[in-house]
């Protein structure tokens, strides 16, 4: 079977295709109610039995009472409820609520000694999709292959398609681990397509967590059916509906698909090409449907991914030790968040999150408390261009390097090869596509510590976190090229304080699994980049000359490409 590849698809950022230098500044999204947890609020699952019913209809009726004392149900009527993680209510109006609003109804309910925390059921952004400004490039002979899968080295005389000092060495890796399908890795999305190097059959169902209607796109809210009917947004629906006004117009995008390929594409089957842990199994859970997804359905689906418990959504099984999300906003990490976080790192799940591509400051839900933070990296070990940076980073890998910015045309690296869908609406024929953005780079790292687990499946997220950092080769170095910071955040060093404790290196980060408390580090140098393509390039000055966009918008949650 001959399938095409696309012309390059770069998803980098919460969002979709925009002008490749333009800024995406932020704006206010409405919010689909609140997220409300009371004080000494019992779990869900208490309600399962007789006498928990009765508690949670008592604790409903406690709900009421504090919206009714709040001056909230006057405002806007009374609020439907539906459990949403362990203890809280989400609570949906008649209406949406303008970002200001919901805002401050969260702000009124706050200051109650009987709440403990509020969180606008935002819906959050897709990071957003550059496409490279070069048409032959995805069909340029020689460039096709996977190049970031293979092992790390070259030096300043290679030219740059033979240098591989970003590279995590998925190649070398290979060697020790292929992946086992015990180990499970969620990928929170979209959805996924039918594609012939995709070995789906074998994966459990997954399940679709996209409860709007009116964005699900598949008819109807949650079910078992985690499939991708597709996300794209036309600018009839925009224009003329009020739930699409703050949507990008887009074609689908099928971001879920192209994850689930660079984590575990089938491979060694003579067809197509490579993924990571290509042993392992990845649950697909649909949280994103048009316009991105709510927080609510991200933590749910988080939640039910390892094996808690989900009103009225049947048990998962087939529990994750691996959660990837490249969904996010660039509001501060919130209690629905974190709350859910620290339910999954007590069950030893490792939580993987993409920065985000404004090169900016890390956004949610990268930047809460027990987050494999990953930041994108090129070929050649320096940051990518699009790629956010900050202390909240654990570790750096390559994610693809576009042809933005002022050294693009010169350093793009051809991004990384992986699966696709060629339907611009409905889902159409199978294919292939070169993407870039921190949303691959992200399952680069979750796909790494699903061979980790393979080789030790008793490794605590704790120690995952360790071995990545510790395993981690340095960050590359130049006299050329300046560090990362505000006033630099294009191309740039990365330092142990901007793109985590430095480059993704597989091969040790399985050496570490196989005996955490006797692993001792390597002693590596720092890799000199000062390649003549680099130093024509740091010649034109800065990259990016300022810091001037931010994440996306922050209705909720986008993916982080």
């Amino acid at each position: 079977m001959t399938i095409p590849i696309t012309v390059l698809r770069a998803l980098v950022g919460c969002f979709l295709a925009l002008p490749l230098l333009a800024a995406h500044a932020e704006l206010p999204r409405p919010a689909h109610g609140l997220i409300v947890k009371l004080k000494d609020a019992p779990a869900h699952e208490v309600a399962q039995s007789a006498a928990g019913a009765a508690r949670a209809q008592a604790e409903q009726g406690r709900m009421r009472r504090v919206l009714a004392e709040a001056g909230v149900a006057a405002d806007l009527g009374e609020a439907r409820m539906r459990p949403s993680g362990r203890s809280a209510q989400l609570l949906r109006f008649a209406r949406p609520l303008a970002a200001d609003e919901a805002q401050a109804l969260a702000q009124r309910l706050r200051q109650r000694a009987d709440v403990e925390w509020v969180v606008p059921n935002e819906r959050e952004q897709r990071q957003q999709l550059v496409t490279p400004n070069d048409p032959m490039f995805p069909e340029t002979t020689g460039n096709l292959g996977q190049w970031w899968l293979r092992p790390a080295g070259g030096s300043n005389a290679n030219a740059l398609k033979d240098r591989m000092r970003g590279v995590p060495g998925i190649q070398t890796a290979w060697g020790t681990e292929r992946g086992k399908s015990s180990v499970v890795v969620a990928v929170l999305d979209t959805g996924i397509t039918t594609h012939p190097d995709l070995s789906a059959g074998s994966w459990p169902r997954g399940y679709d967590f996209v409860s709007e209607v009116d964005y699900a796109n598949d008819g109807d809210g949650r079910d078992a059916d985690p499939s991708d009917p597709g996300d794209w947004v036309t600018a009839s629906e925009k224009a003329s509906n009020p739930l699409f006004k703050d949507c990008d117009v887009t074609d689908s995008n099928w971001h879920g698909t192209i994850i689930a390929g660079l984590v575990a594409a089938a491979t060694n089957n003579a067809t197509g090409v490579a993924g990571i842990s290509w042993g392992g199994t990845v649950l697909p859970v649909r949280v994103a449907g048009k316009c991105g997804a709510t927080v609510s359905d991200i933590v749910d689906g988080m939640r039910w991914a390892a094996g808690l418990h989900v009103d009225n959504v049947p048990d998962n099984l087939n529990p994750a030790r691996v959660v990837n999300i490249s969904f996010g906003s660039s509001a501060a990490c919130n209690a629905a968040y974190q709350s859910a976080i620290d339910e999954l790192y007590a069950r030893g799940v490792a939580v993987v999150a993409a920065a985000g591509n404004e090169h900016t400051a890390v956004i949610r839900p990268a930047s809460c408390n027990h987050v494999v933070a990953v930041a994108a990296l090129n070929r050649d070990g320096f940051k990518a261009s699009y790629s956010n940076f900050g202390p909240d980073v654990v570790v750096s890998t390559v994610g693809g390097d576009d042809a933005t910015g002022a050294w693009g045309d010169l350093l793009t690296d051809g991004g990384l090869l992986t699966l696709d869908n060629l339907g611009a609406t409905s889902p159409g024929t199978a294919g292939y596509a070169r993407v870039f953005g921190t949303s691959f780079a992200a399952p680069v790292v979750a796909g790494t510590i699903s061979l980790m687990l393979s080789t030790n499946p008793l490794l605590t997220v704790d120690k995952i976190i360790a071995g990545l950092r510790l395993s981690a080769r340095p960050h590359v170095t130049s006299t050329v090229i300046a560090q990362c910071s505000a006033s630099n955040p294009g191309r740039c060093l990365c330092t142990s304080t901007t793109c985590g404790a430095g480059i993704l290196d597989a091969p040790q980060a399985l050496v570490y699994a196989q005996n955490p408390a006797g692993y001792v580090p390597l002693t590596l140098s720092a890799p000199n980049i000062d390649a003549p393509e680099v130093v024509v390039a740091a010649a034109r000055g800065p990259d990016i000359a300022q810091s001037s966009s931010s994440s996306g918008s922050d209705d909720g949650g986008g993916a982080l490409d």
